[in-house]
């Protein structure tokens, strides 16, 4: 872990110039743009309907959205915080699934939408604590369990939405509750926003020390209170490192865009072309980020793995979600297909992991080849396993030492002319959803 001498020296040189802020962020996110998987946890109160409001039945969608959707009391929805009671809950197990994936970081929704909090907040009763019969700090036990496990830990916290809340009218997208306080104005949003959302910030980061906070704003905060917002992160946790929707969920008009270390992209959204900058794709497994006990739409194992090898082969990371039950268990589908991913990790994660894109002049399309490297070790995965030797593409000035499948210490065959790399097809047993070449230069 870093000293509290160099967090304070960070800070300091951030406040310099544009090279010394760059610098900071570079050193901050180190750790995340190495690790390129993550594990999201959508996790609340709508864990309980879980997709069926009454006689309302949602079979795809966002089920965390369920309060909003329905035009839910607050005085109704409030109540199901008698009902959370996930005595099923492990931050050990959930950890574990995490690992087992070949993940390195974990995010929580310490707050959604529904302004529910999932840990044991000063500034309100309407949390896991003292809401609930079940009476624990999720947020807690989950960032303990993520240290004991070398797993770093972020929250996920909603500024703009809140609809237990007066929050105002809202912006243009007017995803606020209109029908609890069809009077709320501004002036609601701004007293919601400095008595309580950024205080609740500040809880989080002093009490959790979290390594990452994920915001999802909707351009309803000023660029003074947002500004005021990171500032204050900088201030409380200068190595916890910020995603771009701290100040809108659009793609930023500059670059590098200020108050964020990295871009989110859109939902389960893969950017045709890399940013000039870090990204990251927070995806779903099925339709909804919250559990919903009628969405079967899953994504199996060998897309879950395409879509982290195309997000990595861009500079991206890749946030992969999990809703748990309203008894605290992450649905089998998803244990079962993070279980598989990581069977592919465990053997290919290197080609993945503490890499970086490289441009490849020509390169073939035929097999779907995604080029990564990682000092003298360059990683050709294909997407498709090609079934006879084919050119992959320039390759100049490359002095190659050997070349193998990951997981194999057999030699592969290749060969160059004119600067074009050339490989056999691996064997017919070997592995499934993404072939690795590691071809290790001089």
């Amino acid at each position: 872990m870093t000293s509290l001498g160099s967090k304070e020296a960070q800070a300091q040189t951030a406040t310099e110039n544009p090279a010394a802020i760059e610098k900071a962020r570079q050193e901050r996110i180190q750790w995340w743009r190495d690790g390129r998987f993550g594990l999201f946890i959508h996790w609340g109160l709508y864990s309980i309907p879980a997709g069926t409001w009454k006689d309302k039945v949602y079979k795809t969608g966002y089920s965390e959205w369920i309060m909003f959707e329905e035009k839910i009391p607050v005085k109704e929805y409030s109540a199901l915080a008698q009902k959370f009671n996930p005595t099923s809950f492990n931050a050990d197990a959930w950890v574990a699934v995490a690992k087992a994936a070949g993940m390195k970081y974990i995010v929580l929704t310490a707050k959604h939408h529904d302004g529910f909090s999932l840990f044991d907040s000063k500034l309100t009763d309407y949390d896991t604590v003292e809401a609930t019969p079940f009476k624990r700090d999720i947020v807690g036990e989950l960032a303990a369990a993520c240290r004991k496990a070398g797993i770093r830990f972020g929250c996920y916290y909603s500024v703009d939405r809140d609809w237990y809340r007066q929050t105002g009218p809202g912006n243009r997208l007017k995803q606020t509750n209109t029908w609890d306080y069809p009077q709320s104005s501004k002036e609601d949003y701004d007293r919601y926003f400095k008595e309580f959302a950024k205080p609740q910030v500040e809880e989080l980061l002093t009490r959790y020390q979290p390594d990452l906070l994920w915001f999802d704003d909707i351009d309803m905060k000023t660029h003074e209170q947002a500004e005021s917002l990171y500032q204050s992160i900088r201030k409380l946790r200068p190595s916890c490192i910020i995603n771009s929707r701290i100040r809108t969920f659009t793609m930023p008009e500059k670059f590098p865009p200020p108050q964020c270390d990295y871009l989110s992209s859109g939902d389960n959204q893969i950017f045709k072309k890399a940013p000039d900058f870090e990204w990251e794709n927070p995806g779903s497994m099925n339709t909804s980020f919250g559990f919903n006990q009628h969405d079967e739409n899953w994504v199996e194992p060998g897309q879950i793995i395409r879509r982290l090898v195309d997000t990595a082969s861009m500079n991206g990371n890749y946030l992969l979600n999990v809703g748990p039950t309203a008894d605290g268990v992450i649905p089998a589908p998803c244990v079962e297909r993070l279980a598989e991913v990581g069977k592919w990790m465990d053997t290919n994660g290197e080609a993945i992991q503490g890499t970086m894109p490289m441009d490849v002049p020509e390169l073939n399309p035929t097999n779907n080849a995604r080029i990564l490297r990682k000092g003298k070790t360059v990683y050709v995965i294909c997407l498709k396993r090609p079934t006879q030797e084919w050119k992959v593409g320039k390759f100049a000035g490359l002095d190659i030492q050997s070349v193998r499948l990951t997981g194999s210490d057999t030699a592969a065959t290749w060969s160059m002319k004119d600067d074009v790399l050339r490989l056999a097809p691996p064997p017919e047993k070997s592995g499934a959803h993404a072939w690795v070449y590691r071809i290790d230069v001089r």
